[in-house]
Parts: C-alpha cells; sequence; structure tokens
C-alpha cells in the first residue's frame, strides 16, 4: 500500500501542473456546480405509522426533486468519468498521447467507459443505502477498480468490452482485495470527511444567514476537497495498475 501511495504522489509532484488543469475543468467544475446551483436532496423519513397518502406525497416530493435535478447530476458524472479517462488515457495508452488526443480517444471509449463506470459504482451506492453492506461494498469496489484503466490501456486495435474489462480488473486484483479496499476506502471516506464540513456550513449559512459570497467560498472550499479526493483515486489506479499488470509500463 506505501508503495502505491508513493507512487502516486510522485506522479502527482511530475505532473501537477497538467493535472490541476485536467482536474481543474472536469472534477472541480462540476462539483461546485452542483453546490451552487442544485439544492439538496429532499429528506424521505418513512414511518411504520404513516398512511398510503403520506407515502404518496413523500414519493412525489422525491419525484419533483428528480425531475428538477437529474440532469444537473447527469451532466456532472458526465464530467467526471470523462476526466477520468482522459487521465487515464495520459498514464495507461500506448502510444503516449498528449491531452489533445487523449481526449479525442477518450470521446470514442466514452459510452463503453461510462457503461463500466456505472455498473462498477453500484455496490458502492448499494453499500451507502444499506450500512451493513459498506463493507462488502467496498471489498468489491476493490477488487473492480482496475476496470477503467484496463480500458484506457488499448493494447490492440480492437477495444475490450465491459465485461472483459471487469474480467481482468477481477482477476489482475486476485489476492490483494483487502488491500485495494482500504485504498479505495481512503479516497471513498477521505472525500465524504473532506467534503462534509463544508457542506454542512452551507446548510447553516442557507438556512440562518444567507450570505452568497459566504456560501460560495464554503461551496468552493467543499467542491475543491471532493476534487482533490477524486484526482487522487484516480492516480490511484494508475499506480495499481502498473504494479498489478507486471508489463512495465
Amino acid at each position: 500500500m506505501m508503495g502505491v501511495l508513493r507512487d502516486a504522489w510522485a506522479l502527482f509532484r511530475r505532473d501537477a501542473d497538467l493535472l490541476v488543469r485536467i482536474a481543474s475543468a472536469f472534477l472541480f467544475v462540476p462539483q461546485l456546480a452542483m453546490l451552487m446551483i442544485v439544492p439538496a436532496m429532499p429528506t424521505i423519513a418513512l414511518t411504520p405509522d404513516m398512511g398510503e397518502a403520506e407515502q404518496r406525497a413523500l414519493a412525489q416530493v422525491l419525484a419533483n426533486w428528480i425531475a428538477a435535478n437529474g440532469g444537473w447530476y447527469l451532466g456532472a458524472t458526465v464530467l467526471v468519468h470523462f476526466g477520468t479517462l482522459v487521465v487515464l488515457s495520459l498514464y495507461l495508452r500506448r502510444d503516449r498521447p498528449d491531452v489533445k488526443l487523449a481526449m479525442t480517444g477518450a470521446v470514442r471509449q466514452f459510452p463503453r467507459f461510462l457503461l463500466a463506470m456505472i455498473i462498477t459504482g453500484l455496490p458502492l451506492g448499494i453499500g451507502l443505502y444499506w450500512a451493513v453492506l459498506l463493507i462488502p461494498a467496498l471489498y468489491l469496489l476493490g477488487r473492480l477498480m482496475l476496470t477503467g484503466p484496463v480500458l484506457a490501456d488499448r493494447r490492440t486495435e480492437r477495444p475490450l468490452g465491459v465485461r472483459a474489462a471487469i474480467g481482468r480488473s477481477w482477476r489482475l486484483t486476485k489476492g490483494n482485495g483487502l488491500v485495494l479496499s482500504g485504498l479505495v476506502s481512503l479516497t471513498v471516506i477521505g472525500g465524504v470527511l473532506l467534503g462534509a464540513p463544508f457542506v454542512l456550513i452551507d446548510k447553516a449559512l442557507r438556512a440562518d444567514a444567507p450570505n452568497p459570497i459566504v456560501i460560495a467560498l464554503a461551496d468552493i472550499g467543499g467542491a475543491a476537497a471532493v476534487a482533490v479526493m477524486l484526482l487522487a483515486a484516480i492516480l490511484l489506479q494508475v499506480t495499481v495498475y502498473r504494479r498489478l499488470a507486471n508489463d512495465g509500463i
């Protein structure tokens, strides 16, 4: 684990200027837009004594929120995953592309990549919803964390399909599931812990003292914290893949 962390830090120190530019556009801006523009999801609390009419009313509130704000979430998700694929391509494609070529290639690969990220992200979503499943979800996420790098590392003219990429990630991570789940936990929990204070400040300010300047500063801090952890997660994927693929890249 320490070797992977050192490798990821070395990549960042070497390419900090480029990585910060990419992260600012594709990781930071979407998070900031979500915090500043999209209202918080309404709290849905179901109790045993609720009647059917009350349950339907709560469901309608949630449906209205999704209809009004789902597009923002979709747009932010697309930008974040596209930026992820660009960074992975810069480090893992065999032709050593520059940013322009990496982005051009990412456009062609993106539908397959996005589908793979949705599939491999399902365990975490389930684990966050049902806390009892969080530990197994993090383990699965660790075993599947190399799906993105596998798709970005194009060895042949015919790219791998999503199922084949997931299978290769599972094989590469065999015997290292606990270590990789620990690395995944660092980024997931670290992102939550770093961003939580800024989100709480934002909510408190909006409720008690709506000062737009202070709220904007809190949102910038929260978006920056999440973007840092997202970039860290990408670099960890690169360094883990380089070690486990064992092909000298």
